[in-house]
């Protein structure tokens, strides 16, 4: 079931674990800002969340000041400085230099009110105390016991078996340390030095230089519109590009009716197919890719119009009688890598914020000295450029209308994020759906060249997608996802509100103002 809560007129956390939302909240109870409830849950989600956030996991942030200015944050892993001219079998060769901790600290120093230990403090605490795993994540760390046992992951396990009660000592320490001293308490001086030589002895190839290099920087933001709404998310440090080609070209498109008819699931199919072609770089990876256009031209607005005219033609040529109705098949499931979390205060400031350690669980391997689990840097298998920083599929998005935050939304699923995102917006902006209504709607979307759908969709929009799309994969209600979506926003009287996908584990909290 969709977690939803809404009242009065305070701020709204939506994140993907339960714990992580209640941290989030406590800091806007505290009379915290946006920004103090986004770093909260983030170091929250790297205990309570361990197969998608790690306190050595990277980030992208996009947020929305009290004055209505935007700012972005890039967070991303980085390449060792030092590498070999062939990268080892080691189970930490992979491992990125990361960069949450100093992308964290910039948020909460340029945007924040209480001290960072107190908003340091819930993390810590449930490291400390533990928890019990909620379902999707439980299922999860028993799909991956297997290789964190092999990987050397004993921290995240009980024996050779997914922890009932998870708590974690080590992490909770330099939860607290980090509340202290900053990013510096991790990647600087002693716990450097200890957390490069122990990545070392598991076949990585980090120094202490390295740790204390790779800032936090500055991102790129792009500015949009859908209809009648200002788009704004991150650029070329994630998929903002991609996302904005999107919403641009269906906004050139008609307006999208109350429910997915087979014509709508038809024109997102061969928008989401024609953005990832125009794109310049390769699925997963920097390489650059024949055909590809450059980042400018994918915003372009002349590009743009004629874009929307191409593929409109194309959607008429290429249209499907209905025949007959479709059984669906089953996808297998697959690593729900990736997670995003959603804040807004009382002043209208907002942050969306996704963070990443590739897929579950990252490299399944810890470090010996904390018992941490790096991100995997997937640049390094396929462009491993010495100090390059990881790219991966992160978009996180504010649509705003006026002065008033429509969503503050991201979402998981690696090459699922843009459709995902974009699908959430239509369902706000074109259906005029709440937040909890936009998130259970039925989704279609395109995962490693392969078209998806929801079941939910109803037979005459699958038979119409296979009539194009032969090799179309249908999930049923209790099969994989399209995409986690978490938001928040205000409502149409100004109040905010929130959701979390049922995807996954995640919920969303209220707070009202305090009186």
């Amino acid at each position: 079931m969709l977690s939803i809560e809404k009242a009065g007129c305070g701020g709204a956390v939506a994140t993907g674990a339960p714990a992580a939302t209640e941290a989030g909240a406590e800091m806007l109870r505290r009379g915290g800002t946006a920004a103090d409830a986004a770093v909260a849950a983030a170091l929250a989600m790297c205990v309570a969340d361990p197969a998608n956030a790690s306190l050595l996991g990277r980030c992208q942030i996009v947020l929305r000041t009290q004055g209505g200015r935007f700012a972005a944050i890039d967070g991303a892993s980085a390449i060792p400085s030092c590498l070999p001219e062939s990268l080892g079998a080691g189970p930490l060769a992979f491992a990125g230099i990361p960069c949450l901790p100093q992308a964290l600290e910039k948020l909460h120093a340029e945007h924040g009110r209480l001290p960072l230990a107190v908003v340091t403090a819930p993390a810590a605490r449930l490291a400390d105390e533990g928890f019990i795993p909620p379902r999707h994540l439980a299922a999860a760390w028993a799909q991956n016991a297997d290789a964190l046992a092999k990987g050397g992951a004993g921290p995240y396990l009980d024996g050779m078996q997914p922890p009932a009660h998870f708590r974690h000592g080590r992490l909770a320490m330099l939860l607290r340390a980090f509340g202290e001293k900053g990013a510096a308490a991790i990647t600087g001086g002693e716990t450097a030095r200890d957390l490069a030589e122990a990545v070392r002895a598991r076949g990585g190839y980090w120094s202490a230089e390295d740790l204390s290099a790779n800032a936090a920087l500055a991102g790129e933001i792009l500015h949009s519109s859908f209809r009648d709404c200002r788009v704004t998310t991150i650029g070329r440090q994630g998929w903002g590009h991609t996302l904005v080609e999107m919403l641009s070209i269906l906004d050139r498109l008609p307006r999208f009716s109350d429910s997915l008819t087979p014509a709508e699931a038809c024109r997102l199919v061969t928008v989401i197919e024609a953005c990832f072609a125009d794109r310049p770089q390769r699925l997963g990876s920097l390489q650059p890719k024949p055909g590809g256009l450059a980042f400018e031209t994918l915003i372009n607005s002349d590009f743009i119009a004629a874009r929307a005219v191409e593929i409109a033609e194309c959607i008429n040529e290429n249209s499907v009688r209905v025949a007959r109705a479709v059984p669906p098949t089953v996808k297998a499931t697959e690593q729900k890598d990736t997670t995003h979390l959603s804040t807004l205060d009382a002043q209208g400031a907002t942050v969306a914020l996704t963070m990443s350690i590739g897929p579950h669980f990252g490299l399944r391997a810890t470090d010996p000295a904390f018992g941490l689990l790096p991100a995997k840097s997937y640049r390094m298998g396929s462009d491993p450029v010495p100090n390059a920083r990881d790219v991966t599929e992160m978009s996180p998005v504010i649509v705003t209308r006026g002065e008033r935050v429509i969503l503050s939304v991201g979402a998981a699923g690696s090459e699922l994020i843009p459709g995902a995102v974009v699908q959430a917006i239509i369902n706000v902006v074109d259906r005029g759906a709440s937040l909890s209504e936009a998130l259970r709607m039925p989704r279609v979307n395109v995962a490693e060249s392969a078209v998806c759908t929801h079941d939910e969709v109803g037979p005459e929009v699958i038979a119409l997608l296979r009539g194009r799309w032969p090799g179309l994969s249908v999930i049923s209600g209790g099969g994989d996802h399209l995409g986690v979506v978490q938001a928040v926003g205000h409502d149409a009287d100004g109040h905010p509100y929130g959701a979390a996908d049922p995807a996954w584990d995640g919920t969303c909290a209220v707070v009202p103002v305090s009186t």
